[in-house]
């Protein structure tokens, strides 16, 4: 009898384990319409039993046909009970034009199995899902010509593409600043403010457009880049400014705060200096789609250039340099907690601590131009605030990696740094940019509500 009975465990163990009925579960992270030439699908398999064994992408062309594998991913068991996979996610990114697929209608299927010796039972698909296969790129017509840009310096480019895009700018190198629709009374239009970083001085700008399933096309800019050699400058760090900051910025920046003050300064100069930027990018991911600067940016009045755009700094202690790192922006100094005019009518997207910048604000300008006031000792604004041309926001100070109270002042792009010299010339900002805006019919702003009586 308890032979009997552990005969009879063992068999219910053993249909828990390598027996169980419960079938995979499959379901795509995101829905997928349209398929192309760069499509990224991920698919989200699941198992309660044995653990997932094999999830398998399929795309089958419409009336039948060989269905083709996009991708396959298998899970071998490592036990007696299975993979122990029970959630994976499959993701690839789908050439449907390398699978020499036909455009038109087709069906997804995403097939899984599980360790379970019942596995065969569940045969067919876990999920399918009609979609499109589309390899046509949007097409591009390129509005603008004769461009010309130095390196560090920024441009306007209008253009219009296809109405299947879904993604539309210029690429510059591994850079890419987007487009803005709706300016012009021809709604195909779009126009891009971009960049020639200071830091890509091979790269060459062109315009792309881009579909929801990837498909991509690009047309070659009629530009001309001029080249560019920076400044090099020495800074030598003394053991007073070491004492004053280090231990400041790495405690208000949650650093490490263990090793001697040019380890700490290394880790400010270095990876403080890298984060403060991926948070600016961030800041000037969104912009207003028009613009609202008006004419030339205002400089800080009566100041004296400390350094220059994108100088070359070599950081000296007791003789030896330590460090290299370059500078994005000008600093000028006037007379200590100077007032800091806005450089031109914005909008403000940031106010307070920013890393080596200290206290800090940022003013969006639209179609992806801002401008950054760093060091500052106190700030006006808050951010939501609009302010014009020469208001107020701040006083100049030295928070922040400064060594004495001065204005560090930046212009961006799209959160990419570029020569402030160009935006504080009248002449310059209208033969690269309105002239280009107004050689096409604005379209007409939307009436302001009226307020209640």
């Amino acid at each position: 009898m308890r032979t009997i009975l552990l005969l009879l465990i063992a068999a219910g163990v053993l249909l828990a384990t390598r027996a169980e009925p419960l079938a995979p579960t499959a379901a795509l992270e995101a829905p997928v319409d349209v398929v192309g030439r760069a499509t990224t699908i991920h698919v989200l398999g699941r198992d309660r039993g044995t653990g997932l064994a094999e999830i398998e992408l399929r795309l089958v062309p419409a009336g039948g046909g060989a269905p083709t594998v996009l991708a396959r991913q298998e899970y071998p068991a490592t036990s007696w009970f299975g993979s122990g996979i029970h959630e994976a996610v499959l993701a690839t990114t789908v050439d449907a034009g390398a699978a020499h697929l036909p455009e038109g209608p087709a069906t997804l299927e995403v097939w899984a199995r599980d360790h379970s010796w019942l596995a065969g039972l569940h045969r067919g698909p876990l999920l399918v899902r009609p979609v499109t296969i589309k390899l046509t790129p949007p097409t591009l017509e390129v509005l603008t010509n004769q461009h010309v840009a130095r390196l560090g310096g920024t441009e306007c480019a209008i253009f219009r593409p296809g109405a299947d895009a879904t993604e539309s700018g210029v690429q510059v190198g591994t850079a890419s600043f987007a487009s803005v629709p709706g300016l012009f009374t021809d709604a195909t239009l779009h126009a891009a403010l971009f960049a020639v970083p200071q830091d890509l001085p091979g790269a060459v700008p062109a315009v792309f457009a881009a579909d929801v399933a990837g498909n991509r096309r690009t047309q070659p800019l009629d530009i001309t880049v001029k080249p560019r050699t920076f400044a090099d400058k020495t800074l030598d760090l003394t053991d007073d400014f070491l004492a004053r900051k280090v231990p400041e910025l790495l405690r208000a920046n949650n650093l490490d705060e263990g090793g001697d003050l040019i380890a700490g300064y290394l880790r400010i100069n270095r990876e403080l200096r890298a984060s403060t930027e991926v948070k600016l990018r961030e800041l000037c991911r969104e912009s207003v789609p028009t613009p609202l600067w008006e004419g030339a940016f205002l400089r800080l009045p009566g100041a004296a250039p400390l350094s220059g755009f994108a100088d070359r700094r070599s950081y000296t202690y007791h003789g030896q340099v330590v460090d290299h790192q370059t500078h994005l922006g000008f600093d000028l100094a006037s007379f200590k907690g100077s007032p800091v005019p806005a450089g031109n009518t914005g909008r403000v997207v940031f106010a307070g601590p920013l890393g080596i910048y200290g206290t800090t604000v940022i003013l969006d300008h639209g179609l992806g131009l801002f401008s950054l006031y760093g060091h500052l000792s106190e700030t006006a604004v808050a951010p939501g605030a609009r302010v014009t041309r020469g208001d107020t926001i701040g006083k100049t100070g030295d928070t922040g990696l400064a060594g004495g109270d001065h204005l560090h002042f930046s212009i961006m792009v799209h959160g990419i740094h570029v020569d402030p010299v160009e935006w504080w010339d009248a002449h310059w900002i209208h033969d690269h940019v309105e002239a280009r805006l107004a050689a096409f019919p604005r379209a007409v702003p939307p009436a302001a509500p009226e307020k209640p009586s």
